[in-house]
């Protein structure tokens, strides 16, 4: 009888130590990035290329589709382009923009890497750069 409560003692006090470590949740849902960015409209929350260029980019609003394209619009007219998802050699998210006749927006074509989901942003990284995207 001893030992089995010993047992159960010890038992209980692996469940305690191993559960204990588990971290909580960053904001990460079961949602896929894909459907994550497609579900919503956004706009740049924060830009930075060398210095911060949000002011440049916060009148954009973006709509990336299921289909692979991307469309928006500004107070200037409306935009469209192609936007894509990939994995990295270290299963890291990709999304590669791709906005079509806007020299404007050519600073956001490129290979994103996918940093953070947070439950209305999601943050990424270029090679140099750094953008947000808030929902609308």
């Amino acid at each position: 009888m001893k030992s089995s409560k010993s047992l159960v003692g010890l038992l209980l006090l692996f469940s305690a130590i191993t559960f204990s470590r588990c971290t909580a949740d960053q904001g990460y849902s079961t949602t896929s990035t894909k459907d994550f960015l497609s579900l919503n409209k956004w706009t740049v929350d924060y830009f930075f290329a060398g210095q911060d260029k949000t002011a440049q980019y916060s009148s954009f609003e973006f709509n990336f589709k299921g289909n692979g394209t991307v469309t928006g619009k500004t107070s200037t007219g409306e935009f469209e382009g192609t936007w894509s998802l990939m994995k990295d050699v270290n299963r890291n998210d990709v999304i590669e923009i791709n906005i079509d006749n806007q020299p404007q927006l050519a600073e956001l074509n490129d290979l994103w890497k996918v940093t953070d989901l947070g439950i209305s942003t999601i943050d990424m990284n270029g090679v140099s750069t750094q953008l947000r995207l808030r929902k609308l």
